[in-house]
Parts: C-alpha cells; structure tokens; sequence
C-alpha cells in the first residue's frame, strides 16, 4: 500500500500491550505518537506485515491474528510495510527477534560444495542468488508465552505446515542439547550445505523442542520513549513454531528397537552409552553406514570405554581420514563424539573425549547447519568446575571458529601433530594464533616481534636460500615442515638438520597465512587495493597497522628486499614481482565472499607489495629491538636519498 499512516501500532491479539512504528524513519516507542491522524488504525480481523529475509533477498508476509507467515504476497489485503524498520539499528536486534520466514519449498536442484554433506541432492525454489551471511531471524529470543495460537488454514499452503505445541511433553529442558532446533537453516553459498528430504521424527522434535528451554519473561514496562523495545512475546512462538522439525527433521535418523520396533526416545539417543550404534546418528547415505558405525566404534575405544586401542594414533587417524575424505562423515563425527561426551559417568573417558575434539576441530569443520549447534554445546563446558575440561571446551570453541571459516585440512594429521593438538589447550602454539597471544607467550623480552619470524628469516639465509631456484615458490618437503613446525610449537627454536631452504621458506608463509588475523587487517585491506600503486599511500597504510602488525610487515618486506638484488635473482630466478605473487595472500586477505573479487583484486593485493617492495626503506633491527614504537616507521626510499 501507499504509505499514508507514517505510523503503524505493532501488535498481536495473544498480548496486553504494543508499541508504535514508523515505517518511514524506522524510529519505535512505547508512547502513542502525538500526531493521532498519522497512525494507522487497528484492524480487528489482524494485519498483514511485510518484512524482508536478507538469506533469501525476498520479501515475506506475516498475519497477526492467525499466527502464519507466508513468501506469497496476499491479494486484497492491506499490507503493512515494516522493511524499512528491519536495518533500523535500534530495531534491529529486537526485528530479528520477532518471525521466522517460512521454508522454502523444494523443486530445483542444487550442488553442494566442500562443506556440505554427501547426501542425495536437495531441490530448491528459484530465488534471487543469497550471500553468505546470516540473517538477522536467524536469533531465537527468550521470551516466549504459555499460550499456545490455534493452527489455521489458508495461506499457510505456500509455508510449512505450523505445528501445534500442545501436545510436547518436557524431555530436554535444559543440558548440552537444548539447543538443537533453534538455529535456522544458513543460506546458499560455497560453505553452505545440502541434505535430501528426511523422514519426520517426531521423537527429535519433541526433544529438542526450544520452547521448552526456555523461561518465561515478564514484558517490559512501557517508558515514554524506546530504545531496545520489549517485543510482541507472541510472535516468538511463530519463530519456534517454524524451527521446530528445523535440526532434527533435517539430520536425525529414526532409531528403532525391540520386538515391536518402538522408537529410541530423542534423549536416550543423545546420551554416552557402552553399547555399540546399530545405525548412524545422522541421516546419510547407505553405503557409509560400516563407516560411521566403525567410527563410533573406534571413539568408544579410544575414550576407554571399550578394549583398549593397540595403536591410538592409528585409530584416531582413521576417524580424520573418514572426515576429510567423506564429507558427510564430518558431522556423525562430531554428534558421535558429543553424545559420548554428554552424561559420561567416566572422568577419564570424558578427558580423552575432550582431547579427540580437539584434535577433530583442527582438521575438518562440521556443516553450517550444525556449526551452531556444536558451537553451543562446547560453550556450555567453558565454566566446568574440571579446569582442564574447561580449558579444552574453550580452545576447542576457538578452533571450531577458525576452521569454520577456512574450510578442512587436505591431508590427515601426522603423529607429531596429532600429539601436538593435544598439547594445545594447555601449551598454546605460536601457529594459528593471534599476535596479541602470540607476544604474550615469548620469553625474551628484548625481542619486539614474535622470535619465530626472525629464526626462519635467518634459516633460509643459512640453508643458501639466495642462491636457490625458485625460492618460496617451490615448496618444501611435507614431512620436514611438519617436524620443524612442531620442533617450534615445542618451544625448541634450532634448525640442526634442515639443509633445505625451502623448508623453512615454506614454513615462514605458512605462519602468516595461519594467523588468526592478517598482517593488514580486512579495515585496511580496500586502502591497499585503493592506493595499491601509490607509494606514499601504501607505506603509510603500514605504518598506521597496530605496533606488532606494523614491525613485522616491515621485517618481512626487508627481508624480501634481499632477495631483489639482480645476482640473487639470477641464481633464484624470482623476481619482485614473483616475490609479489607468492607473499601477497600471506600480507592480505580478501574479505569478499565473492570468488569473482576474490579473483580480480589478487592483481591489486600483488601490486601492493610490489610498491613496498621497491619503495619502502626499513631498519631490521629497529623492527626487531628497538622497544620505542614511534621510531619503527617505514620511509619512501626517494625522500631518504633527497
């Protein structure tokens, strides 16, 4: 409709109260606006709302009396327009709070990528290409009513059915799994996933139901004017009522046992047991039911709570093989390991639990569609009254985070690595960590950058790293790179036995490339693509970074100066620009989900460091010792000749 009310009073027939719109400014308060003629009158019979779903970049449509929200725009209906409330960053936070978009419903097909689970192929509606993000829905409130809507028919046809909750009893009120349900599915990019249709388990759903978790909340007493409104309590049930079949619907097999095969109650599924699964956790494909049920196996005896293991590290590499290999494995994994992990009367079995996610969440992501899930799980183990569970739950809730986003390893873990990850929570690694962190663990403190850049720096000198072709293009030996990695992460900083300059060359650009922030953070990256050819511009970009930040991106483009020099470059045959190309995703990353400008701004990035490269003059040891931050500045060669 045309906007003629610029006010609109946000209501519902289920509550005692309401609060006042404009679907103009996005501004909201408890008070009735002064201008009476601007506010558009109730309608008994309920309204209907537009609101907008940033995962699907398509509007929706709720009802207010029958409790439905519906993708096809109702006809003959007045419909009021709260879009332009939605971005309003005091409405935000609490919008997101009030619907649930319906599902979409299937019809096309759709590829998965390489976090997604190998299942048959789901068929999806032809919508508008949605990024990676989530949406602002995608937040389950608190506040929630005893109340429970009657199901109505009619426009509910284009959504998913509304189920009613009258009928739930109170199995998982509280614990690790309470949360199961309440996150949304993500929207469709290339870490997003797919899974065929499920049988309906209404065991799952009654299980991990959210309303039950949740307490009730009184409403907010009404002030004159509102910033973080109290929200309709009533629509929050539509939310959950949409999420109810959301985890369980879409992951959760049905388990049956006994002579007249009745169904495992949801939470007997989900707790340690003894016994061996007959059946995977997770819906999945046939031919990898040997796969899963021989992964629970070996967690069972690598926990203790089977015959012990005759090689552990053998056994823990055959669960990361299934992992890395058979993507749908990665989340059974993951459910198999917190299911024994939940109710473990055994202290010992839950420590060794605890030490094989560990070693699990450094190697292979779970879906997004359980990432959530897991997520909550491992944070409720962070205030244990066992440190070291509490310890191991937090490094694993950072790692989960980080590979998350980076995706899973391409190879398995080797023993040295294996055993490493076990050692983190306690003994944290300068690999994969912030500088922040990083600085704070160092010894020396004479020392201003962290000690592992200036001894690779120094070992590739000594292996004859400037007389040797391709150098940091070529990569080194796997196996040594690994063994040097771990020598350092065991604090032992000595290069006795490395005669290849490739080694420690590859294993400098891995560190920059594994830290857990960029040298140039994502604030800086668009002024380096910006001024990637300004040489003024560039050098004071480094020299604006955060003190560590800035001494070593100033060390390591020394360090690369080096290698400029036209007879090292005949015996290396690398370039600056070649020296560009290879160091320039180490310095930079592009924080565009997009692969196409991902693509086209490598060519920028590259620039960038080939300005640095020529231009900038830097003092090493300066960057290295000198405690006084405002005396480590780079300087554009040009002026210091002048």
């Amino acid at each position: 409709m045309s906007i003629e009310y610029e006010w609109v009073e946000v209501s519902n027939p289920n509550l005692s109260c309401s609060f006042y719109a404009n679907q103009v400014t996005g501004e909201c308060s408890w008070s009735r606006p002064i201008d009476e003629s601007r506010i558009l009158p109730t309608n008994p019979e309920g309204d209907w709302w537009e609101l907008w779903d940033e995962k699907n970049n398509l509007p929706y449509y709720y009802h207010t009396r029958a409790n439905i929200s519906n993708w096809v725009r109702p006809t003959d209906a007045n419909i009021i327009s709260l879009v332009k409330i939605q971005p309003s960053k005091e409405f935000s936070s609490q919008m997101s709070l009030l619907i649930k978009r319906p599902s979409i419903t299937n019809n096309n097909t759709m590829k998965r990528n390489s976090r997604s689970l190998d299942l048959s192929e789901i068929t999806i509606v032809d919508t508008p290409k949605r990024q990676h993000q989530r949406s602002t829905s995608d937040s389950i409130a608190n506040d929630i009513m005893n109340q429970v809507p009657k199901n109505e028919d009619g426009p509910r046809k284009q959504s998913e059915p509304v189920v009613s909750r009258g009928s739930y009893l109170p199995l998982f009120k509280t614990g690790p799994f309470k949360n199961l349900v309440t996150r949304s599915s993500s929207p469709t990019s290339r870490y997003s996933m797919a899974i065929s249709s499920p049988i309906n388990n209404p065991d799952a759903a009654i299980a991990m139901h959210p309303i039950l978790n949740n307490q009730h909340s009184p409403p907010a007493t009404p002030v004159a004017t509102l910033r973080k409104p109290a929200l309709p309590v009533g629509l929050q049930q539509e939310i959950n009522r949409f999420a109810i079949d959301g985890f369980a619907k879409r992951f959760f097999a049905t388990h049956k046992r006994g002579l007249f095969r009745r169904r495992v109650p949801m939470n007997e599924m989900l707790k340690w047991t003894k016994e061996s699964l007959r059946q995977p956790l997770i819906m999945m494909n046939k031919e990898l039911y040997k796969d899963a049920l021989k992964c629970f196996k070996l967690i069972q005896v690598i926990m203790g709570d089977k015959s012990k293991s005759r090689n552990e590290t053998e056994d823990i590499q055959t669960i990361l093989t299934c992992g890395i290999t058979k993507g749908q494995m990665r989340d059974e994994i993951y459910v198999q390991l917190c299911k024994q992990l939940h109710e473990n009367p055994n202290s010992s079995s839950v420590y060794k639990g605890w030490e094989l996610l560990c070693i699990v969440s450094v190697t292979f992501p779970p879906s997004k569609n359980l990432e959530n899930y897991l997520t909550d799980f491992v944070e409720q183990h962070h205030d244990s009254q066992d440190h070291k569970i509490s310890t191991m739950s937090r490094h694993v809730s950072n790692k989960l985070k980080r590979i998350c986003k980076r995706g899973a390893k391409g190879k398995v873990l080797t023993a040295a690595e294996i055993a490493r990850a076990k050692e983190a929570p306690f003994k944290p690694s300068v690999f994969g960590e912030s500088l922040e962190l990083i600085m704070e663990l160092q010894t020396d403190p004479t020392i201003q950058i962290p000690m592992i850049v200036p001894f690779l720096t120094n070992t590739v000198r000594e292996t004859n790293g400037q007389s040797s072709e391709g150098i940091f293009r070529v990569p080194g030996d796997a196996d040594a790179v690994t063994d040097l990695r771990v020598r350092i992460e065991n604090g032992n900083y000595d290069a006795e036995g490395i005669t290849d300059p490739n080694v420690p060359a590859s294993l400098l650009k891995y560190w920059l490339r594994d830290l857990s922030d960029p040298i140039i953070s994502s604030e800086d990256y668009y002024d380096c693509i910006k001024y990637a050819e300004d040489a003024e511009m560039a050098i004071a970009i480094i020299n604006r970074l955060p003190d560590t930040n800035r001494r070593i991106a100033l060390f390591i483009i020394n360090f690369l100066q080096e290698f400029t020099d036209p007879e090292i470059i005949s015996h290396t045959l690398m370039n600056v620009n070649n020296l560009a190309m290879v160091f320039a995703p180490n310095f930079l990353r592009c924080p565009a989900e997009s692969l196409t400008t991902v693509f086209e701004n490598s060519k920028y990035e590259q620039a960038f460091l080939r300005t640095l490269i020529n231009e900038i003059q830097v003092n090493p040891s300066l960057c290295a010792y000198e405690p006084d931050p405002t005396k480590v500045i780079g300087y554009q060669r040009t002026a210091c000749q002048q």
